[in-house]
């Protein structure tokens, strides 16, 4: 509801005498003019509606308080047939319908003429028109576009040619059946100008090499095309052709919209990485005790020889043994890597991760259960020897249970003069005892870890058995019983001897 309030209204009285309430109405241009004579002083409503939309009304309020009061009612729709009324509002907020006192009729039809429209400028890239009568219902466009009013300016409504009305006239129409010409039309010329480029939509690369963005422009605009270039947004390098791009790189490319080669205007960026579907397939491995070998093929649909020629493509060969975080690894630039050091006889994962310009591309080829050939077991510790005895010794050392192979034992012997006079074996520890030997004597003590196809290296060391203590107790015995006979045969002659001599 609108109120005039430029003089306050004085405060009502109360009287039963009805309120003097007439009113007439003429037409202005863009629209009615109400005026209200011979009225008692006070609020009036006026109200509006189109006659074939009674629900279109709209209510005015005016303050009445000289002989005539006027309210201009503007912003109609054109070539529309309105019905008014005008009622005056008490203290009470009774409502006293006025007496229509007019030469027009009491039903008004608005008019509208070509000069009414002007051409609007509301919103960059639409066609728009200016009125002060509200065109927007009336008006319509040759590409079948809704109507949109300018919120900036009510007077205004605009109308976005499509991309194939560039190059184009775009024909509006107004139209209405109560007005003397019952239909305007305005043809007016869409230029390249009113492409925005913001609203293009190129299609994303995803393949290489990459000749051109498509990119759907005006069909009716001759000598028009799109321009890219790209920046490599990681090492902000030089801007590059589409002819240069690369796979798995982060670009930012811009395209210089061009007519008869001037450029125009700049499409907005667009970013993407072509994430080529590379496909690696390990075809043979080979192994030795201490190495693998690894074939490979790699093929791309998306990217096919810019990728697999590129010499940015390199390969990471990886093996490791199970339940391990131990890798041992090679890169490679081709098709076949070797990857040594690996331990005899284990059982290894082995991978092949393809890298682009260094960075992982987390594309891995794994094969399981490459199981490394039988090798030498690892060397023992040099044995230690602990005498037990004059000829019994004992021998012992230490070892990291890697046999690498299958079968794993430790073997000890002793040589004399070369030749082998005792051998043991041993399948769960380093740790021999070998008794009876000869007394002091020099043997030669050799110990090492085998499997069933090698022995380890051989750990040797000179072993020195005691003289023999219990012949040597023995023969002491011996020679005291031996002097104490002889000493007892020496007291029995002398004791004769005094037994003679004193007889």
């Amino acid at each position: 509801m609108w109120l005039d309030s430029t003089v306050a209204p004085p405060t009502a009285a109360t009287t039963k005498t009805p309120p003097l309430c007439s009113y007439a109405v003429s037409t202005i241009k863009f629209g009615f003019k109400i005026d209200i004579t011979s009225s008692t002083n006070g609020i009036y409503a006026i109200n509006i509606n189109e006659e074939a939309h009674p629900e279109t009304r709209v209510e005015y309020s005016v303050f009445h308080s000289n002989q005539t009061s006027s309210r201009e009612i503007k912003q109609l729709k054109p070539c529309t047939q309105y019905e008014h009324a005008v009622e005056f509002i008490d203290s009470a907020d009774n409502m006293t319908p006025c007496s229509y006192t007019g030469n027009e009729p009491s039903e008004l039809t608005t008019q509208m003429e070509l000069k009414d429209i002007e051409d609007g400028s509301c919103i960059p890239g639409y066609v728009c028109y200016r009125s002060d009568w509200n065109i927007g219902s009336s008006m319509s466009a040759s590409n079948n576009v809704a109507v949109e009013r300018c919120l900036t300016d009510s007077t205004q409504f605009c109308i976005k040619p499509a991309i194939d009305d560039i190059c184009t006239n775009l024909t509006t129409t107004f139209t209405s059946g109560k007005c003397m010409v019952s239909t305007f039309k305005i043809i007016k010329s869409i230029p390249v100008d009113y492409l925005n480029a913001n609203e293009l939509q190129p299609e994303i690369p995803t393949e290489l090499p990459v000749d051109t963005i498509q990119t759907r422009l005006p069909q009716n605009c001759s000598n028009l095309n799109i321009v890219y270039t790209c920046l490599d947004m990681d090492d902000n390098s030089d801007p590059k052709p589409l002819t240069e791009l690369e796979p798995f790189t982060n670009y930012n490319c811009t395209g210089q919209i061009k007519e008869n080669n001037v450029s125009i205007k700049n499409t907005t960026a667009i970013k993407f990485n072509i994430d080529c579907d590379l496909t690696t397939t390990i075809t043979k491995t080979s192994v030795t005790s201490t190495s693998v070998t690894l074939s490979w093929t790699t093929t791309s649909q998306k990217c096919k020889d810019v990728l697999t020629k590129s010499p940015k493509l390199t390969f990471l060969c990886s093996c490791v043994p199970h339940h391990s975080t131990h890798k041992r690894s090679k890169p490679s630039s081709g098709g076949t890597c070797l990857i040594n050091g690996l331990e005899p006889y284990t059982i290894y994962t082995c991978d092949v991760e393809p890298h682009y310009k260094n960075k992982d591309l987390d594309k891995r080829t794994s094969i399981k259960d490459v199981e490394t050939d039988v090798g030498i077991p690892a060397n023992i510790s040099d044995p230690e020897v602990f005498p037990l005895g004059h000829n019994e010794i004992k021998v012992t050392c230490t070892h990291s249970k890697k046999f690498h192979g299958p079968g794993g034992y430790y073997f000890a012997r002793l040589r004399y003069n070369g030749d082998i006079v005792r051998t043991q074996q041993n399948k769960s520890h380093c740790h021999f005892i070998f008794k009876d030997l000869s007394y002091s004597t020099t043997y030669i003590l050799e110990v090492f870890a085998g499997n069933e196809r090698f022995e380890g290296n051989l750990k040797h060391r000179p072993v020195n058995t005691e003289y023999n203590d219990k012949a040597v107790i023995g023969f002491l015995i011996f020679l005291i019983f031996l002097t104490s006979v002889a000493l007892l045969l020496v007291v029995y002659k002398i004791f004769i001897l005094k037994c003679r001599q004193s007889q």
